[in-house]
């Protein structure tokens, strides 16, 4: 019982290892991304956003403005530098930042709908990540 416990425990946590995804790195920063989940059983609205987390792997502070390119489920191309919320994040040496949806938005995209507990999607739109740039300041 105990083997299968640590085997199972140990799958899991590779799986969730792998489940982050490099998207970007340069000599100052390493970029990666998961995808999570937000459920508002009050309102019926599940979905899953992009939460991006950068990593300073540089001996200096780096201020730094990130801007995501994404498709829409239309195929429409559009950035996040056009959103009212791009502020500069500044890193000191060795400091890692993640993204959330309280304190962190800069570093968050809207990914897609999931099903609520009425069985349907809020919408149907679906946004894809294309690329990252950053823009030091």
């Amino acid at each position: 019982m105990k083997k299968l416990l640590v085997t199972l425990f140990t799958i899991t946590f590779s799986l969730m290892l792998f489940a982050q995804e490099k998207i970007y790195t340069d000599a100052n920063l390493d970029v990666q991304f998961t995808v999570e989940e937000r459920t508002d059983e009050v309102n019926d609205v599940f979905y899953e956003y992009y939460s991006f987390e950068v990593s300073n792997i540089s001996q200096n502070q780096v201020s730094f403005i990130p801007v995501f390119t994404y498709v829409t489920e239309t195929g429409d191309q559009r950035s996040s530098a056009n959103h009212d919320e791009n502020n500069i994040i500044q890193l000191a040496p060795g400091e890692t930042i993640k993204g959330n949806l309280t304190d962190q938005r800069t570093l968050t995209l809207f990914k897609q709908f999931t099903i609520g507990n009425s069985g349907k999607r809020a919408a149907n739109s679906t946004y894809t990540i294309k690329t990252l740039i950053i823009n030091y300041q």
